[in-house]
């Protein structure tokens, strides 16, 4: 008969096992995609080419193919159904990388970051206007909060629970990678740690999560369904493919419990100017980088910069087309960010710093 070792021990010293922590509920992803769209889907001259985002609504995928500037409309199957846009600075044209954010009435906004625009276009990505204000609109739907890249709806406020409860989290150890969080569609927040190897933990409010959810190596996440994933890989030649996964979201957890919105805290303004002056020193390390290596770096220690500011540096990309990366002073709490080349979150402008929201 075998005894456990805590048994054992216990008999002879006294022993008492740790509590256990309550396992948080697996929601199972799909094996393999229920739909592929990629370059045998397109009409000649429009394969996927820069593909930075991708939404589902009233069963039209909307991809914007920044590689082409255009927007291009699926239908369930994956059949092309049409193309919106081209390259010029008119009405519904585009120069730079094209953001999408989901906006009320099922429309979508729309984001140039080169033409410094919003624009609201319909469930199928057609134009309807473009928003006074530029690129100051609306607020980025990529925040920055408590070393963290928050993607929530372009304007949209943040509930005050999701704030707290990033608040609550663990410190990061310095030098691990950035807190990714994302507001899904019904209203929940996905977080997803340094070494969580591609799974986010969902939660409702505050407390434990929810669900955990494990996404295929390789895949960029753009949409967060009821029951599916939308998001960017590459298929076996390299070439960009936009994928859907169905995940299996428990029942009961459809809507996410309606909650007062809170306010991005104001960024601390000495913080906040060392930071930026850390932040110039940064991006001219990088390019000196790319003139000796041919490519930006994602390693923040081979930059050899100095900052003053007593902030810590997280690259969160580099290659050959583009880096970025956010800067985070612990005593103050704050963040602030910057992104150079293709592709940029949504809503940031290419090679300008900015704090918080």
């Amino acid at each position: 008969m075998r005894l456990h070792l805590c048994a054992m021990v216990a008999l002879l010293v006294g022993c008492t096992a740790p509590p256990s922590s309550p396992e948080v509920p697996e929601w199972p992803v799909a094996s393999t995609p229920s739909l592929t769209i990629g370059s045998d889907d397109a009409r000649p001259g429009h394969d996927l080419s820069k593909v930075t985002g991708a939404r589902m609504q009233q069963g039209v995928i909307v991809v914007a193919n920044s590689g082409s500037n255009e927007l291009q409309r699926f239908d369930s199957t994956g059949k092309l159904l049409g193309i919106e846009g081209r390259r010029g600075n008119g009405p519904g044209e585009f120069t730079g990388n094209i953001g999408l954010s989901p906006a009320p009435g099922d429309s979508l906004y729309v984001f140039d970051n080169e033409n410094l625009r919003w624009s609201i276009h319909d469930a199928s990505g057609h134009y309807g206007r473009t928003l006074t204000g530029g690129a100051q609109a609306l607020a980025r739907p990529v925040l920055l909060y408590h070393r963290a890249m928050v993607r929530t709806a372009a304007g949209a406020l943040v509930p005050a629970w999701m704030l707290a409860l990033l608040d609550s989290l663990p410190e990061s150890v310095p030098g691990s990678p950035a807190r990714q969080a994302r507001v899904d569609d019904l209203g929940f927040l996905w977080i997803q740690d340094s070494g969580s190897n591609g799974a986010w933990n969902v939660y409702a409010g505050g407390g434990a999560p929810v669900g955990r959810v494990a996404l295929p190596a390789g895949f960029d996440l753009f949409q967060e369904g009821r029951d599916f994933v939308l998001g960017r890989a590459l298929d076996s030649a390299d070439q960009e493919t936009v994928r859907v996964y169905h995940v299996a979201r428990p029942t009961g957890l459809d809507v996410a419990p309606a909650q007062p919105s809170g306010a991005v805290p104001t960024s601390d303004a000495a913080s906040k100017s060392g930071m930026f002056a850390d932040i110039n020193g940064i991006m001219t390390a990088q390019e000196m980088f790319y003139a000796n290596h041919g490519a930006y770096t994602s390693n923040g220690d081979s930059l050899g910069a100095r900052l003053s500011s007593g902030a810590e540096l997280v690259l969160t990309a580099g290659d050959k087309r583009h880096w970025a990366g956010i800067l985070y002073h612990r005593a103050s709490r704050t963040t602030c960010g910057v992104s150079v080349g293709f592709p940029s979150p949504e809503g940031w402008l290419d090679g300008t710093a900015f704090c918080g929201r």
